[in-house]
């Protein structure tokens, strides 16, 4: 395994932190005392989609980086 084209799974799992801590600012109407926990603070939970999605953008980036330093 080689390190080469490791920006892709980077990417890739940096993407997939930013869209799950956009789950909370689309889905909450008041952010003030919002943390990471996947609920607005009036108690509503975070949308499903959220964490999915963000698991998603990371498997497809290190499943790009495997994928192009498979063995030939």
């Amino acid at each position: 395994m080689s390190l080469n084209n490791l920006s892709s799974a980077i990417i890739g799992i940096l993407l997939s932190l930013f869209i799950l801590a956009m789950g909370p600012i689309v889905d909450c109407s008041d952010l003030a005392g919002s943390t990471m926990t996947l609920q607005c603070p009036d108690g509503a939970p975070v949308s499903f989609m959220w964490p999915v999605l963000s698991l998603i953008v990371a498997a497809i980036g290190i499943g790009n980086w495997l994928y192009k330093n498979r063995e030939r």
